[in-house]
């Protein structure tokens, strides 16, 4: 869920050529489910703390900074980290969200 309008990211645009389209890119992923809770309220989770992703963090809720990623994703609902037994972030992910451009 985007945090706030896509047009308040515009100045970061100037600073990160391509940065609303991986906001836009993170907002229409399909992510899975939690598996304690059922929540679809989920993010994917990134081990990079650079300026960029700071402001990705501060644009959507389905992006999460954690330096040690204790998983893969993480429930916005009842706050635990969670990797499916089936994921494999090779095959779609990185694709998906550019991910070259978030870290």
């Amino acid at each position: 869920m985007l945090k706030r309008s896509l047009e308040c990211y515009a100045e970061y645009e100037k600073d990160y050529p391509g940065f609303i389209e991986i906001v836009v890119n993170f907002e229409n992923a399909i992510l899975p489910t939690c598996p304690m809770c059922g929540s679809w309220h989920t993010a994917q989770v990134s081990p990079g703390i650079v300026s960029q992703s700071i402001h990705l963090l501060s644009a959507t809720t389905k992006f999460k900074l954690n330096p040690n990623k204790p998983g893969s994703f993480y429930c916005n609902e009842c706050d635990k980290y969670f990797t499916p037994m089936e994921w494999d972030e090779n095959i779609w992910w990185h694709e998906l969200i550019n991910v070259d451009n978030c870290e």
